[in-house]
């Protein structure tokens, strides 16, 4: 689901890290890396179509429906089709009425509360279920998700560290590098990557994963060549890579190569249709200034949203973003949507939702509120960095647009259609960028 966000890194994190919660340690499904996506795709689909078989086999059996639920939110992450989450709900509620007192019951739940946003629900049915089994990985694991998308995150740096003494593996160390980038630690965060791509087998999907995010940490830090071939090791190992696929599609928008980046979010988008894929596309097309893209875009992005809001998920922060950054003919819906996210959780960045809302609208003055709380830990997201240059400056405040901006500026991919504001700013305010 974090694939619905388009200009931050960040926001992309947790797809896949729900993906590695399930399994942190997994082994290598083939012996060549072109083989493998088939492979574990083909084996992903057995494994569903085996728990669907057990819940015939044995209806009353509460733990097969609980494994049901399981993996229809893993086809979830996997394919990100946000029909699994009814399905998934369905076979949880069953096994609810045949389990008694189940921690692995209540972590399953924490983790589809996660998979559609509903994090304040997620973090609950976590602490109830290491209320009843105090050493849950995957229950630990979801807590620790919950507690970072609350904007808690002293309280989940302390999660972290207990979730990386508990098993220092995959899961444990993304999240350590997702929750250091949210401090603006970026070498810290890409030593944590790297570390997480070690401990991911070889040629497998925890690999690719880890290497996707790797590359968007890459990019942050202004290392396109690095990041490239992050991207490109993802892919190999798995071509269905929705984060490695856009990360590629940054580059060669950076690199002014439009018919690439678009040929490569079409491919994307034909297979996972998944807004923050097709609001790139859409910012492709803004930036080529192709109207008739752009809106066909938009229109896509906006039958995405309700396909995952019709499906039960929070969507509010990420349709904000997406909203205002088509300019200020929408600035009205994006900031009904940010209103809506920011009364639901206080985050970096459902702050940073209010605060773009809100300057689009012409509201600069009232955006800035947002913006400082939004940057206050100097996360290294450039999209939140850039917002915040954009809003400082409207009100006159060129040192601290001046400090956001040279934050911003090392990571000239986030964004190709905001390129050009960022270069005028940049040069307005004596900014190499």
């Amino acid at each position: 689901l974090r694939v619905l966000s388009v200009t931050g890194s960040i926001a992309l994190c947790f797809l896949c890290a729900g993906l590695l919660a399930f399994n942190p340690s997994s082994n290598a499904l083939a012996a060549t890396p072109t083989t493998v996506a088939r492979s574990a795709t083909a084996k992903s689909e057995q494994q569903l179509a085996i728990a669907e078989q057990r819940t015939r086999d044995t209806p009353t059996n509460g733990t097969v429906w609980k494994d049901l639920g399981l993996a229809y939110i893993r086809r979830a992450y996997e394919t990100a089709d946000p029909a699994f989450y009814p399905l998934a709900a369905t076979a949880l509620d069953r096994a609810g009425t045949l389990l008694k007192k189940s921690s692995d019951l209540l972590a399953a739940r924490a983790s589809l509360a996660l998979a559609r946003h509903q994090f304040a629900m997620a973090r609950t049915l976590a602490t109830s279920a290491l209320a009843l089994q105090p050493n849950s990985f995957a229950a630990s694991v979801a807590l620790v998700d919950a507690t970072v998308e609350l904007g808690s995150y002293d309280d989940a740096a302390t999660l972290v560290d207990r979730l990386i003494d508990q098993r220092p593996g995959v899961a444990s160390l993304s999240r350590l590098s997702y929750l250091r980038q949210l401090q603006g630690d970026m070498l810290g965060a890409e030593t944590a990557m790297r570390s997480a791509v070690a401990a991911a087998s070889d040629g497998s999907l925890d690999r690719s994963v880890t290497l996707a995010y790797l590359g968007e940490i890459l990019l942050e830090r202004g290392k396109g060549d690095a990041a490239t071939r992050a991207f490109r090791d993802a892919v190999t190992i798995n071509p269905n890579s929705a984060v490695a696929a856009m990360g590629l599609a940054r580059v060669q928008a950076g690199a002014g190569d439009w018919a690439a980046a678009a040929s490569t979010l079409d491919a994307l988008t034909d297979r996972v249709p998944v807004p923050g894929a097709l609001g790139q596309r859409a910012d492709v097309a803004r930036a080529r200034h192709d109207r008739p893209g752009e809106l066909a875009a938009d229109q896509l992005v906006d039958a995405s949203i309700s396909l995952f809001r019709a499906n039960g998920a929070v969507v509010d922060s990420e349709l904000a973003i997406l909203l205002a950054d088509r300019g200020p003919a929408s600035s009205g819906p994006a900031l009904v949507a940010a209103r809506k996210a920011y009364a639901d959780r206080r985050t970096i960045f459902t702050e940073d939702a209010m605060a773009w809302a809100l300057f689009q609208s012409g509201q600069a003055k009232a955006a800035v509120e947002y913006a400082t709380r939004a940057v206050a830990n100097r996360p290294a997201v450039a999209s939140v960095r850039w917002h915040a240059a954009a809003i400082f400056a409207a009100v006159g405040d060129k040192a601290s647009a001046r400090t956001e901006l040279q934050a911003a500026v090392p990571n000239r991919w986030f964004s190709a259609s905001q390129r050009p504001a960022i270069s005028a700013l940049a040069t307005q305010l004596g900014v190499q960028s």
